[in-house]
């Protein structure tokens, strides 16, 4: 039996048995408090206060505090009242469990890569051997190639079912088993996507049967394997990873099948649900009834790396098992998020969210809420982006494509201090080519760079020039800290002035805001978004610190791809951040003073391996290199018409493939962009 682990970091206090106020903020420091309470407002913003909501955002802080933000967005309703939201039932507190859904399954996909990480076993090992030996009668074909990477990813073809709690749904399946790839062995729908509880559930059997003497556990309890795995993960999670922070139990899993959290007098009623006359509390998979609270306070303990091992927490963080997205806000935090849903009535749902920021390690944000939110993950993107593009938290005028105005009044060497950690102060060609169809309301600085960028003509008949263009733009004076800049007019609410109006910039055609500048000392500052890819569009996370973007670019331009702060991957970054991940398309890496060459005689049988050492792919240019050297490979072509004559190459001395290729006649790739 495995031995469970030390939970760290946890206070042994009875404060899971108190209700919460409204702002817990003693542990945060002032910057952290203000941030996640701006956050929290934001959020607030865009789910309206109609009832029934919970919202927690926890993050751990350098000195080991957790700072605490939760908000009560006033009563629960039920759901006949959930459309009307007029009804209060009961006054919502913090003390109420929230129907936590399918955000369970982060907490099961925690314990399995506990397990897995303890005994030492690949993701990509088979359940087979793992799985109780009553539960068939015979095996299916290609039943010992179905891997508990398949079952945390939803991609082991398994049947979504609706008896997903019943030995023999299992039994069935299993006899079924899977068509295997004659070759490979690999079930030919491995890869299928299909969402379902099943999958988790005989998770926690398999978690259950590899730790504990299941059938006797089973036997102890009178209930079957299914329904003793899931009250022993609830009992063992509640144990080992939240100790006194949770005041609630379970609520699939406990022996009465029937919550015992609520206050004495409660109506029957979910924060904001009423589901049923069972009194059922919508746990999800995993069987879990929590507050938005403890459940953020359990994620952030977990992302801080408190809770589990580096490498279990990289499988559920950086693989995404239990997660449903890995993406970027619009600023351009990476981040993993987690939803749940439960039906109401007719088209209305209950919605449960879990997002983690990547960027800020220990940050959790859990909101539940009884709106249809339908865009709801899009709005807590938005929430955060409004809190971070820039510094101060006050929502920035969106100017176009990933582009805000932050106001205020700063002088030129102080724009920057205007845009948030998202953001930085866009260059002028950024404004020319991001700028949509709306017209700044307030002035705002640009960053020329190194070289000034002054005014040419005269009033009415003006453009923005820098000091070196040809004819070249005259000093606007003040040791250039007064520049063009983009002007609303001849004046803002900031107190902020434009003595020019409507010039062009350089020798555009058209009149696109500019203006200034002598005598024109102030003004806000124009934000970009840190996006990833040039391009805005990131096509692969591999992981937090790499990312794939598709292209076709030469070799020579593959930095024109990657975003703001970013540069093109080594080889061996590629190597130490790929994770299990594979390419989707094809990706140039960066072999600085080398030449990626190859050895071998063809797909499967190569290397990539820098010159001398490997031969050179050949088309040199005039700095001796080769214009086309091996890259990273999805196949022999990706859907940007690039190609890969060869495949399934090794790196260097090493022993496995790791999608490495080329190399010979193929002159175009993407780019593999890793955080500076």
């Amino acid at each position: 039996m495995l031995k469970r682990k030390t939970v760290l970091g946890l206070v042994g206090s009875a404060m899971a048995l108190m209700a919460y106020p409204t702002d817990a903020w003693a542990a945060c420091d002032t910057a952290t408090y203000a941030e996640l309470s701006a956050f929290a407002n934001r959020v607030e913003a865009h789910f309206n206060p109609n009832g029934g909501t919970q919202l927690a955002i926890v993050r751990k802080q350098p000195n080991g505090q957790f700072c605490e933000i939760m908000r009560n967005y006033g009563f629960a309703v039920s759901a006949s009242d959930v459309t009307t939201h007029s009804t209060a039932i009961s006054t919502m507190a913090f003390d109420i469990p929230m129907p936590i859904a399918s955000v369970s399954k982060v907490i099961t996909a925690a314990r399995v890569a506990e397990v897995l990480d303890a005994y030492n076993i690949s993701p990509s090992t088979s359940i087979a051997a793992y799985i109780p030996s009553s539960w068939w009668s015979s095996r299916g074909p290609g039943l010992e190639y179905i891997t508990f990477h398949q079952l945390l990813k939803h991609t082991s073809g398994m049947p979504t079912g609706t008896a997903w709690n019943s030995v023999s749904a299992f039994n069935n399946w299993f006899t079924a088993g899977c068509d295997a790839d004659p070759v490979s062995g690999v079930c030919l729908d491995s890869g299928s996507y299909a969402y379902n509880a099943m999958g988790y559930v005989l998770l926690q059997v398999l978690i259950a049967n590899m730790t504990t003497n299941l059938p006797q556990e089973a036997s102890d309890l009178g209930q079957s394997e299914v329904y003793t795995s899931g009250h022993l993960l609830d009992t063992y999670v509640r144990d080992n990873y939240l100790g006194w922070e949770a005041a609630y139990s379970g609520c699939l899993h406990t022996l009465s099948r029937k919550p015992f959290a609520y206050p004495n007098g409660a109506v029957s009623t979910t924060a904001g649900v009423q589901l049923g006359p069972d009194w059922s509390t919508g746990c999800g998979t995993g069987g879990f009834a929590l507050t938005a609270y403890d459940t953020a306070k359990f994620f952030s303990r977990l992302y801080a790396g408190d809770i589990l091992s580096p490498a279990a927490v990289d499988m559920v963080f950086e693989t995404g098992y239990g997660i449903d997205v890995s993406s970027t806000t619009i600023g351009g935090t990476p981040h993993v998020r987690k939803g749940g849903m439960l039906p109401v009535s007719g088209s209305l749902n209950y919605n449960s969210w879990g997002f983690f920021f990547k960027d800020y390690p220990g940050t959790a944000l859990v909101l539940s809420t009884n709106m249809e939110t339908g865009t709801g993950s899009q709005a807590i993107i938005e929430a955060w982006d409004e809190t971070k593009l820039c510094a101060d938290g006050v929502p920035a005028e969106k100017l176009g494509d990933e582009m805000w105005g932050c106001p205020g009044s700063v002088t030129y060497p102080n724009k920057a201090t205007l845009c948030g950690s998202e953001t930085h102060v866009c260059t002028p060609d950024e404004w020319e080519d991001r700028r949509g169809a709306e017209a700044p309301d307030h002035i705002y600085w640009t960053d020329h760079g190194s070289t000034e960028l002054g005014f040419f003509g005269t009033s009415g008949s003006c453009s923005a020039r820098y000091l070196t263009d040809s004819p070249a733009g005259t000093t606007c004076g003040n040791s250039g800290n007064s520049p063009m800049r983009i002007c609303s007019g001849n004046s803002d609410a900031e107190g902020n002035a434009c003595n020019w109006t409507g010039c062009k910039y350089q020798t555009s055609s058209s009149a696109n805001y500019w203006g200034g500048c002598i005598g024109n000392p102030t003004a806000g500052a124009l934000c970009c978004a840190n996006r990833p890819c040039a391009d805005g569009s990131v096509e692969q996370y591999f992981s937090s610190d790499m990312v794939g973007c598709a292209g076709t670019v030469s070799y020579a331009n593959r930095e024109s791809l990657c975003g703001y702060r970013m540069h093109v991957c080594t080889a061996e970054e590629w190597n130490a951040n790929r994770g299990v991940a594979s390419p989707g398309h094809i990706y140039w890496v960066d072999n600085g003073a080398s030449d990626l060459g190859y050895t071998g005689s063809g797909s499967n049988n190569c290397a990539a391996k820098a010159t001398p050492t490997g031969t050179g792919c050949g088309d040199i240019d005039g700095a001796g290199k080769s214009k086309r050297p091996m890259r990273v490979c999805s196949g022999n072509s990706d859907a940007e018409g690039n190609s890969c004559t060869w495949t399934g190459c090794t790196y260097e001395n090493e022993t496995t493939p790791n999608f490495f290729g080329g190399c010979a006649s193929n002159p175009s790739a993407g780019a593999l962009c890793c955080y500076d």
